[in-house]
């Protein structure tokens, strides 16, 4: 080809380069200027649904917002989400799973257990943790058990643990009632791939934690769809979660799935020798409760009114 021929298939292709670049600067300059923040939540109920909100600054078009969460838990790191709602001038929230009743465990670092002077042998521990890349200070805990739900989880650093000294964070621990929730919002693009972030918090979970969830979010709350970040997840209930209310999961190739786990745990609780259900009559009006028996087959229908 001769050169002058060469030059000119040259120029344009970085002449098409050029403008190609142009065309996805806008988009790439608005990603990456997004800016994530999550509000603190106060506690959530043992038992029963709490909600978060975030707000996302600058976000672009075709993003989802997550709520991410999971529960504190000295084995298992990786996190599960929730779809958030807009709740318009960049504010979202999001409702998290009823969390279950797990009371925390205590870990020390094995070489401070006879200084009488380790006060905060406990914050160590999950600082060493939170920092190595062993995940058990002591090598004491289920290593097979922390490389396999241990393997997303990991990267999520735990931003709320650089505003807390020892004293503080061990004073922290000591009055923890059960396992704390660790939770952030991220924001995706079209293809699912996170394109921005919050920080990390984190809140305790209590038996007299009140929250009191709007009726969108309780309606949200009874059909919560779930998503899981590591494939280990795809056949276990969700880790320290209840089932009540999730009726779906979402897979990390972000594939929709009914949640077999949680409806089997319903079908479960329906097979129950005896149960109350709502007695319905009329258009929807519940007027007592009929207790039915496994052993009848043919359990009475209630009679109209």
């Amino acid at each position: 080809m001769p050169v002058a021929s060469k030059n000119l298939v040259k120029n344009y292709r970085n002449a098409a380069l050029t403008l190609a670049l142009a065309a996805c600067a806008p988009a790439l300059f608005a990603q990456s200027s997004i800016q994530v923040d999550t509000d603190p939540v106060d506690c959530l109920p043992i038992g029963e649904n709490g909600a978060a909100y975030a707000t996302v600054d600058n976000n672009v078009a075709d993003t989802t917002v997550r709520l991410n969460f999971r529960r504190m838990h000295d084995t298992v790191e990786d996190l599960y989400w929730v779809g958030m709602n807009p709740a318009g001038q960049g504010r979202y929230w999001g409702v998290m799973p009823k969390a279950e009743d797990r009371p925390v465990q205590r870990h020390d670092v094995i070489e401070r257990r006879e200084n009488i002077q380790a006060e905060t042998s406990w914050a160590e521990w999950w600082r060493q943790k939170d920092s190595s890349d062993h995940r058990d200070p002591n090598s004491e805990l289920d290593t097979d058990l922390i490389r396999e739900r241990a393997s997303q989880g990991k990267q999520v650093e735990r931003d709320w643990l650089g505003e807390m000294d020892d004293d503080t964070f061990q004073r922290w621990l000591e009055q923890l009632e059960n396992e704390p929730a660790e939770y952030f919002t991220s924001v995706h693009d079209y293809n699912g791939d996170e394109i921005a972030r919050s920080r990390t918090r984190v809140t305790e979970v209590k038996s007299n934690c009140r929250v009191d969830l709007t009726p969108e979010q309780l309606g949200e709350a009874e059909n919560l769809t779930v998503g899981e970040t590591a494939y280990w997840q795809r056949d276990e209930s969700i880790f320290h979660w209840l089932c009540d209310g999730i009726v779906s999961r979402v897979d990390p190739t972000n594939v929709l799935r009914g949640d077999g786990i949680c409806r089997a745990c319903v079908v479960a609780w329906w097979k129950r020798k005896e149960i109350l259900i709502p007695a319905i009559v009329g258009a929807g009006v519940v007027t007592g409760v009929v207790l039915l028996d496994d052993d009848d087959p043919d359990p009475i229908s209630p009679s109209s009114p």
